[in-house]
């Protein structure tokens, strides 16, 4: 079985790192801490549980089924086109791109402006970043390789040393928690990981990830241990950010006024340990990272749609959700955050369950009766829940389905999605032993 050299493992291991870390990575981490407070270890931990774990289980489980056309039509073909699609427009245009385009703009220009409306200033600077993603679209070269390559060092040495600074100069003293980190910090937390979209984003991802080691000479069960091995070595880094970000959220609470949300609370963060000096490289580290974030998504999200509908080429595609995510972003950050919870709501236990069913697909036998029930019957329970979020209930349906445990949590799926796997996998091994008799 031919192994990876470490330079080859490392470079890889850093590409999936570098591909995850994008705007949610940064702005979600510190809220955690500054809401969780006192209940700041605990809610990281199951903040990681949706944020770093479940993304590295999708990258395994994309290699292991061979791609994820092949991993999403375990449940049928229909699914796999609905599915993808919706996964590959959430990461893309409508939510992922348009918000990482934002973010820059929200950490290191917003602050100068003062209060007040900037419509206009957001919509030069969206057309001026959009204008650029466009054209490095069309003309990849080696800036994005050589962003890539200082990118991430820069990146991981200013988180680090803002940590530092702030655990030596400030006061480590956790606020009282907030909001549902009071009483049910643990399941909170875990709703929050959604909000990276790294789940849905690794999807995609693991199917670059498993080309790249291909490409090096990799195949059979050496890809998929290579595989989960450069998925938690990313994971790794990727937690001991989100614990230094969640950290810093947790010991400024009390120093930064509380009507700063999610960029700009980032923002006031790095500006009480720099000044504004910070807030400055902070925004121009942050523009990289999202123009290389967003340029890939861009590209990749082209690419998928070309290969569905070929007659519409790929520059074309480019061009439509470069403007569309344009024209998303202007409704600003944190109007696209809002929208952005019931859609997680509804595809994130999706992946979840489909992800969890991949993992012993051998055990389970690859049952379509197993997949098909359970994936379906959370996929209804979360678009329901999505629905009822987004104040448009369906009356006796979503009182019936507001009657399931966890439902207050956003995890009523839980419990039905395990009760119908039991089942489901009952009646598949009675008919399996039947046959064979």
């Amino acid at each position: 079985m031919q192994t990876l050299s470490k330079k080859q493992f490392f470079i890889i291991a850093f590409m999936l790192f570098s591909m995850f870390f994008g705007v949610g990575n940064f702005i979600f981490p510190p809220v955690v801490g500054r809401e969780a407070g006192e209940n700041f270890y605990l809610a990281i931990m199951f903040f990681c549980l949706t944020a770093v774990t479940l993304p590295v289980l999708v990258v395994g489980a994309v290699a292991q089924a061979g791609g994820l056309v092949e991993l999403t039509r375990r449940v049928d073909v229909g699914f796999s086109l609905v599915f993808m699609t919706l996964n590959y427009l959430a990461i893309g245009p409508m939510l992922g791109i348009p918000r990482a385009g934002n973010m820059p703009f929200e950490i290191s220009v917003v602050p100068f402006l003062g209060e007040g409306n900037h419509a206009v200033e957001q919509a030069i600077y969206s057309a001026a970043y959009f204008a650029l993603n466009y054209y490095m679209c069309l003309n990849p070269s080696r800036l994005t390789t050589a962003l890539g390559k200082y990118l991430t060092p820069a990146l991981l040495s200013l988180i680090l040393l803002l940590f530092v600074v702030g655990f030596f100069v400030l006061p480590s003293n956790f606020s009282t928690p907030r909001g549902g980190y009071i009483d049910s910090p643990s399941s909170t937390a875990f709703i929050a990981g959604y909000q990276t979209m790294d789940a849905l984003a690794a999807l995609a991802f693991g199917v670059l990830v498993t080309k790249a080691l291909k490409s090096n000479g990799i195949s059979g069960r050496g890809l998929m241990v290579a595989t989960i091995k450069a998925g938690i070595f990313a994971g790794a880094v990727l937690a001991s950010i989100y614990f230094m970000l969640s950290y810093m959220g947790a010991i400024t609470a009390s120093s930064i006024d509380e009507s700063s949300q999610n960029a700009q609370f980032l923002s006031d963060i790095s500006n009480l340990v720099f000044g504004s000096a910070g807030r400055v490289v902070l925004g121009g580290i942050s523009f990289l990272a999202c123009l290389t974030t967003t340029t890939g998504l861009i590209g990749s999200v082209s690419a998928y749609f070309e290969s569905i509908l070929p007659k519409i080429g790929y520059k074309k595609w480019v061009l439509m959700w470069t403007v569309l995510s344009f024209a998303v972003a202007n409704i600003g950050l944190n109007e696209i955050l809002k929208i952005s919870i019931p859609i997680l709501i509804a595809l994130y236990p999706v992946a979840i369950v489909l992800i969890l069913l991949s993992l012993i697909n051998s055990f389970i036998d690859g049952s379509k009766l197993v997949y098909r029930s359970c994936v379906y019957l959370t996929a209804a329970i979360g678009v329901i829940n999505a629905l009822d979020y987004a104040g448009l209930g369906l009356g006796f349906i979503t009182e019936i389905v507001k009657s399931l445990p966890f439902y207050e949590q956003m995890l009523g799926w839980v419990v039905p999605a395990a009760l119908c796997f039991v089942l489901t996998y009952m009646l598949h091994y009675t008919l399996a032993k039947n046959t064979q008799v």
